[in-house]
């Protein structure tokens, strides 16, 4: 991890990092986009502790780095097991996993999403974004969605920092009857870098 991501003044560590990669792919698979969790609490004490979330629909996400690749996540049902990282599909038992990976061409998604091809850069995305400028549809990967996504992230650091259980309301946007909590949605600025009024 590239050190200046430690320093809670710049960033959030690799929750807000990584972890954005592998909350968006959380949220697109619940068909929450739009929303979010509506409980947080800590699992384990700590900056980089295990969190847990619950959505209104009851579905319970943990966030458990050892568990899961550093960029996706695993769900696990009734009837098994769903890995998903980075445009990856694995399963077990593998028909999980069957109807999805026929609608897709593997190989072509391991090229496009290889280093090579991506060069980190996630050509695809940019590439989509500049197609809808054109077009005026809605990419993929919206501002929305990414807003969402990363709020999932903050709100496990918040979790983290205050130590507790939060209820969090995904419409306001805002804890529960908990104005300590929302105090930590905010940070001071640095003179120069102020929000304006």
């Amino acid at each position: 991890m590239m050190s200046w991501m430690r320093w809670r003044d710049f960033a959030g560590g690799e929750m807000t990092n990584w972890g954005a990669h592998g909350a968006d792919q959380i949220q697109w698979a619940l068909g929450a986009d739009d929303t979010g969790p509506v409980e947080i609490k800590p699992l384990t004490e700590g900056a980089n502790g295990q969190v847990a979330m619950k959505y209104a629909s009851g579905l319970a996400v943990n966030f458990v780095l050892d568990e899961g690749p550093m960029g996706g996540a695993v769900f696990i049902g009734e009837k098994g097991k769903l890995e998903i990282n980075r445009n990856k599909i694995t399963s077990n038992p593998p028909e999980i996993a069957a109807t999805i990976l026929e609608q897709l061409d593997v190989g072509e998604e391991e090229r496009k999403w290889s280093d090579q091809a991506a060069l980190w850069q996630a050509r695809e995305h940019l590439q989509n974004w500049l197609d809808c400028i054109r077009s005026r549809e809605k990419p993929v990967a919206d501002v929305e969605i990414g807003h969402r996504s990363i709020t999932v992230c903050h709100l496990a650091n918040i979790a983290r920092q205050a130590g507790r259980s939060l209820r969090w309301d995904p419409a306001k946007e805002r804890f529960i009857d908990d104005p300590a909590a929302d105090a930590l949605l905010v940070r001071d600025r640095r003179k120069g870098f102020e929000l304006p009024s």
